[in-house]
């Protein structure tokens, strides 16, 4: 399965740690500068008197101390509670952002349907699903004919040449137990005709992904061991008969939802 990128998580918790402690340090600053005393302007005072007023401002100042410095506690807390933001608010804002995109997906397809069937959702449901398995069969079999029709061209080209190179290596990729859990429309483009048309679609599935040698039979990459999850973008391009896959984009590889356009000018949103 997809490895995950730590670099700029290590970064950004770095960059917590550091705020936290220059605001912990600006406390203890603010609480020594409370602590200071003036100067007395009358000579005569006396010496017990001096030495209840050092008592005293000795006193308040390990009163300041123990009141507005954070202990070790508080620090972990803080840099907890931003970790936490830090991972969650993007996660967050990516699922409204792509929840929005896919219902404004869906609304654009029926309008298109009324006039283009080749948009007819359920169909075009049907052409995702079915290039699904077929790729992955096509994918377990070392064999891209089986999957040539589901694909454009390109990517039939891409898929071949990888294949070929694991066949010289005697390198076989097992999937097992593959399951398509959704497949949701995030952004399209119709401007007229068909040789322009396309949709990327947010792809959900399981599956056991794991690399044998063809020779021993033994596992030499295993990517799960059990039917682990996955997300993955894929666009469909549409053709005379089906639409097919053109492209696949792990998750980290768009950073900006806008990549995912919905342009069809001439329809009714």
């Amino acid at each position: 399965m997809k490895k995950i990128k730590c670099g700029n998580f290590i970064k950004n918790i770095l960059a917590v740690v550091l705020i936290v402690f220059i605001f912990s340090g600006q406390t203890i600053a603010f609480a020594r500068a409370g602590g200071g005393g003036s100067g007395s302007s009358n000579g005569s005072t006396s010496h017990a008197s001096t030495s209840h007023s050092d008592s005293s401002s000795h006193r308040h100042w390990s009163t300041m101390r123990s009141t507005e410095r954070p202990d070790f506690i508080d620090i972990i807390i803080i840099i907890g509670i931003l970790i936490l933001i830090i991972i969650f608010v993007p996660i967050i804002i990516r699922k409204v952002r792509l929840t929005k995109n896919k219902y404004k997906s869906i609304s654009v397809i029926e309008n298109l349907s009324k006039c283009d069937d080749h948009w007819n959702y359920d169909n075009l449901m049907k052409d995702i699903k079915d290039a699904f398995y077929m790729i992955q069969i096509a994918w377990r079999e070392r064999n891209q004919e089986l999957a040539k029709e589901y694909v454009s061209e390109y990517l039939y080209v891409k898929h071949k040449f990888k294949t070929e190179e694991m066949k010289l290596s005697k390198e076989k990729n097992i999937l097992e137990n593959t399951v398509l859990i959704d497949a949701i429309p995030i952004g399209l483009q119709d401007l007229g005709g068909i040789d322009k048309d396309y949709i990327w679609v947010h792809i959900k599935a399981k599956c056991r992904d794991y690399t044998i040698n063809e020779e021993t039979n033994k596992i030499i990459d295993e990517k799960s061991s059990t039917n682990d999850y996955f997300e993955e973008y894929w666009k469909f391009i549409r053709t005379e008969k089906r639409w097919v896959l053109d492209d696949i984009r792990q998750i980290d590889q768009i950073k900006d939802l806008d990549f995912f356009r919905i342009d069809a000018p001439n329809k009714y949103y």
